[in-house]
């Protein structure tokens, strides 16, 4: 066949696929494939669709539900091997849907084998009961509490859901009890701890507030943890952790330590650019100065 195509053609069309280029995994077309990919990745990470016209024309795509790795048959698997059977399973759930919410919230509430990262929640009260000084408490408890949950896989699970839940109302609200009694698990310990030490809180420092800046920060770190292990331990300083330091800050900016009742945005304007003093004869008062006009008193707003 080869002979009846003049040599020219073949030589022209030879010189064609010799400069075509080599595709790669960064040139137009893979980037194209790239684009899609994130395109359904940013969708699937999506709270609800957004918009409109990209949910409609992802409309034929099933998204895997949360966890969809996790198949019935291999939990039958390993359960039968510790003694259930088969069929007890489906007496119980009909369907992987049914059965998943439960799954998760035994694997978050079950006991934990060892070390218990609730008791280092438990224990921040007992601060002030401890011999040397209050940050030794602090660090303690906050370097235990990250220690211990880093160490158990169950604590990734909710960095895991967490993005995928309002696609999945059941399983948020089979989660929901446990995510309130955590929370009100931090607010009871807080709000001994500074009773205990008789500390005064700036007024936007409620108890409450409290306990979700320091679930957030715990948040964070652990899943730091899980990315840069190798930073840690770098990063201790002077025997404590950085979360452990970065608890001592946060306290030291929330408690209203001279008992001004001011919120800390002022301590901080006050602090960075104090009020300036207008030189002043000396009056029968002995006061060699008076704020500006306009300027608060005492460093107050």
């Amino acid at each position: 066949m080869l002979g009846h195509i003049p040599v020219a053609d073949l030589l022209h069309w030879s010189e064609k696929v010799r400069s075509q280029p080599h595709p790669t995994r960064h040139d137009a077309t893979a980037q194209q494939f790239l684009a899609a990919a994130a395109e359904l990745i940013d969708t699937y990470l999506e709270a609800g669709p957004n918009d409109a016209r990209r949910s409609a024309r992802l409309s034929h795509i099933r998204f895997p539900s949360a966890l969809d790795w996790l198949r019935t048959d291999d939990v039958i698997a390993v359960a039968t091997k510790a003694g259930a059977r088969r069929q007890e399973f489906f007496r119980r759930w009909a369907t992987r849907d049914e059965f998943l919410p439960d799954a998760v919230v035994y694997a978050l509430l079950r006991d934990y084998d060892g070390d218990d990262p609730r008791q280092h929640v438990r224990q921040l009260p007992s601060i002030p009961d401890t011999t040397g000084p209050v940050s030794r408490g602090v660090i303690a408890a906050a370097d235990g509490l990250l220690a211990a949950l880093v160490r158990h896989p169950r604590s990734y699970l909710m960095l895991h859901l967490g993005p995928l839940l309002p696609r999945h109302p059941g399983l948020w609200s089979a989660l929901l009890p446990g995510a309130c009694a955590a929370t009100r698990t931090w607010i009871d310990a807080y709000q001994r701890l500074v009773t205990r030490l008789d500390l005064t809180m700036r007024p936007e420092w409620t108890t409450k507030r409290v306990a979700l800046v320091l679930q957030a920060m715990l948040d964070g770190f652990v899943l730091r943890y899980r990315l840069n292990p190798h930073d840690y331990p770098t990063s201790r300083w002077a025997g404590a952790s950085i979360f452990a330091d970065a608890v001592i800050a946060f306290m030291i900016g929330a408690v209203d330590w001279d008992l001004t009742g001011q919120p800390g945005r002022a301590a901080l304007d006050n602090l960075v650019r104090p009020a300036p003093f207008i030189p002043h004869a000396r009056g029968r008062g002995g006061r060699a100065g008076v704020p500006r006009a306009g300027a608060p008193a005492f460093g107050g707003y």
